[in-house]
């Protein structure tokens, strides 16, 4: 084996080590590392959805389909909204 194969598996080895030993090592309270790191991320999802709908709302304010259905725009930015079969169907634009 070249000597450049061998350290990139032993980098690989290391970080699957370390890997196992983060997700299985639990605090004094129970919780694990990895726990943390789990909330972040879903908190920080969570307020991105918040912007991106605070977002749609500042852009596209008012627009919904005639039964308060939500709007979308396709990729030719023309405004649609699905019916009950969940066709699309196209709102006009003045």
């Amino acid at each position: 084996m070249e000597m450049k194969n061998m350290a990139i598996l032993g980098i690989v080895a290391g970080a699957a080590a370390a890997t196992a030993i983060i997700t299985t090592y639990k605090r004094k309270d129970g919780s694990r590392l990895t726990d943390g790191v789990t909330n972040s991320a879903r908190r920080l999802g969570n307020r991105i959805m918040d912007y991106s709908h605070r977002l749609k709302a500042r852009i596209m304010h008012h627009v919904e389909g005639p039964h308060g259905e939500p709007v979308y725009l396709d990729m030719y930015d023309r405004q649609f909204y699905e019916n009950e079969t969940g066709k699309r169907v196209y709102l006009e634009t003045v």
